[in-house]
């Protein structure tokens, strides 16, 4: 954890003084591979920087939205120690460097320190599993009406060798479960190992409906795979209908107001991703062993809580999950997205009282597979303290495995190209693995 990582010099060498922002002439490295310190450590950062002469930045410490130093720094060196600080209590930090006038571009590298002492803001409720168990029997006291109907897009190969189609269950309230399944065509009785995949936030991007892309691409690789559309709209309306649905019906739904555990937004979405398993485990197909749910952001939070809910899946993937430490806040850190309306809600006695039963962080507690978690160091939307504080209460899985990356911000493609592809190479691999030997490969 001591060596510095100069991992793009020579492809950078090529800015020099023509460079214009604050991306092209300056890189922050850590004295850790993966940002992580314990109590005692010291942390350093140097800044590498690409440009000859003379370089005048702003460094700021930022933590949990709270700049707690901002300073002017001269950079003269090509490699310039600009941070040192004695790790002490458990804390999420990022240092922040821009030009003195380009404050929005900007370039970060993030640390922890003691990750494995962050526990949930809020408690585990004593009733968290006799709650949930009586929301599946009321779920499935409504029996399920499935309506299948032709997947759209798929070319005439993949029809060849694919069984690929939509599915339409009733639900008590609110939408109906939606989304797209595909799996091998002609696949052997008791064969298949089923993969969920739920999505991240939003409404009316393309990545924010079910496709037959991604069940296509996973029943490739052997899965019996489900795509489920996180809010329970059709997957395949022109755009107007989305962009309406954004400006009206769905504006501002995670952080609309609720005023019982059972009108929390994300209350039916769970329950969609739960009447999707119930569907799933009907096919012949499935082996009757394994089950999978993976999610990123909105869908790793909701990952995480449909592992804990229902004991029937064996293995979870939770990549910066949002909805995860929604009581953060409580603790004196910064809450789980959506943090601004967490925020609010977690400290009064009604937020406690709905949104524990809904904290991936909470909800987790119970669930006791194979967990995988994935965390981004300067992440400001879902902090990767919220995340360890989940990954440190799934006490009960069978095993569990977390990674840290110092450049990653929230969204994968936001983080900054140049250092992508070592994200790629650090990161991406232990993923992979883990799909590897759930699928038994």
């Amino acid at each position: 954890m001591t060596r510095f990582f100069l991992l793009f010099s020579l492809v950078f060498c090529s800015f020099t003084l023509q460079a214009q922002n604050v991306l092209e002439q300056v890189r922050l490295y850590l004295n850790s591979t993966d940002g992580v310190y314990q109590p005692g450590d010291t942390v350093k950062v140097t800044a590498h920087k690409y440009v000859e002469g003379s370089q005048t930045v702003v460094m700021q410490v930022i933590s949990y939205d709270r700049t707690l130093a901002k300073e002017e720094v001269e950079l003269s060196e090509e490699n310039q120690l600009i941070y040192t600080a004695v790790a002490s209590k458990p804390i999420s930090v990022i240092i922040r460097v821009s030009l003195p006038d380009d404050a929005r571009t900007n370039t970060s590298v993030g640390y922890l320190v003691a990750p494995q002492e962050f526990i949930p803001g809020f408690l585990n409720p004593d009733d968290l599993r006799e709650y949930w168990d009586g929301e599946l029997a009321r779920l499935r006291a409504l029996k399920a009406e499935v309506k299948i109907t032709p997947a759209v897009g798929v070319s005439e190969a993949d029809s060849k060798k694919f069984e690929c189609y939509k599915i339409e269950i009733n639900m008590p309230e609110g939408n109906p479960c939606r989304g797209y399944v595909a799996y091998p065509r002609g696949a052997a009785p008791a064969s298949l190992p089923i993969y969920l995949f739920v999505h991240s936030a939003g409404v009316n991007r393309p990545a924010n409906r079910a496709s037959a892309n991604l069940v296509l691409s996973r029943a490739r690789q052997g899965y019996l795979c489900l795509d489920i559309n996180a809010h329970g709209y059709p997957d395949d309306e022109p755009q107007e209908y989305y962009d309406a649905l954004n400006d009206g019906e769905l504006k501002d739904y995670a952080s609309r107001p609720f005023t019982s555990v059972d009108d929390y937004y994300f209350h039916n979405m769970y329950l969609r991703d739960l009447r999707a398993l119930d569907y799933a485990v009907t096919l012949p197909e499935w082996d009757g062993k394994r089950i999978l749910v993976h999610g990123e952001s909105q869908g790793g939070g909701q990952a995480l809580c449909i592992a804990g809910i229902d004991d029937r899946v064996t293995h979870c993937v939770a990549i910066v999950p949002a909805m995860t430490d929604m009581g953060g806040v409580r603790d004196i850190r910064k809450c789980g997205w959506p943090s601004k309306s967490n925020a609010v809600y977690a400290v009064t006695r009604k937020g406690r009282e709905v949104m524990s039963y809904h904290d991936g962080a909470v909800v987790v507690s119970m669930f006791k597979g194979d967990l995988y978690m994935e965390a981004g160091n300067i992440d400001v939307t879902c902090d990767p303290a919220a995340v360890c504080a989940g990954y440190n209460n799934a006490k009960a899985v069978k095993s569990k495995q977390i990674y840290f990356f110092p450049w990653r911000a929230h969204s994968y493609t936001s983080t900054e190209a140049r250092v992508q592809e070592e994200w790629s190479k650090q990161v991406f691999p232990h993923r992979d693995e883990f799909f590897k030997a759930y699928l038994g490969k």
